[in-house]
């Protein structure tokens, strides 16, 4: 029987033990978020208070938005206009100003003047919203629409997302 031994250098033994890594692999791994579900329910614990002309109203609840067919819908979408909901918000000039829980806001005028309306929306994510939309392409498509070709990439107004309360001034 013949028997091979390796003589290894001290140098080499130290390129070879000093390889190890100072934390696992799957300690630094980051995942991304899980895709949204396919189908997204209306938050249970619902409750967006609406006030008209400094008055209480009836808030907006996960039952009053299973009572009302979406104006918009696309397979990632259901959307409301606010004069659905509330119909104090349907007259021409009214303002609708919806605030979050921390005081951010933002104000349209229905309608907006380039055709634009205000609306409730939720996402596939489960985000609602209020934003303006164009009632011709509710859900624009923008992903990839902008950089170097100069296209306009998402074309809706501002919105606010975990809106708490919705104020309704109309016209004098």
């Amino acid at each position: 029987m013949v028997r091979t031994v390796l003589a290894v250098p001290a140098a080499m033994m130290i390129i070879i033990t000093g390889c190890g890594r100072a934390s696992s692999e799957s300690e630094a791994k980051q995942w991304s978020t899980p895709e949204p579900p396919a189908l997204v329910e209306i938050p249970t614990g619902l409750a967006i208070t609406v006030q008209v002309d400094g008055v209480l109203g009836t808030a907006i609840t996960a039952e009053t938005l299973h009572g009302k067919t979406p104006d918009f819908t696309d397979p990632e979408h259901k959307a409301w206009l606010l004069p659905t909901l509330v119909a104090e918000a349907a007259p021409t000039g009214t303002v609708v100003a919806a605030f979050d829980a921390e005081g951010a806001s933002v104000t349209f005028t229905h309608p907006m003047t380039d055709g634009f309306e205000p609306v409730l929306f939720l996402t596939r994510r489960g985000d609602l919203i209020v934003s303006a939309v164009n009632p011709k392409d509710p859900f624009p498509r923008f992903h990839g629409q902008g950089g170097r070709l100069r296209r306009p990439g998402d074309t809706n107004k501002p919105r606010l997302t975990n809106v708490t309360r919705i104020a309704i001034t109309h016209a004098k």
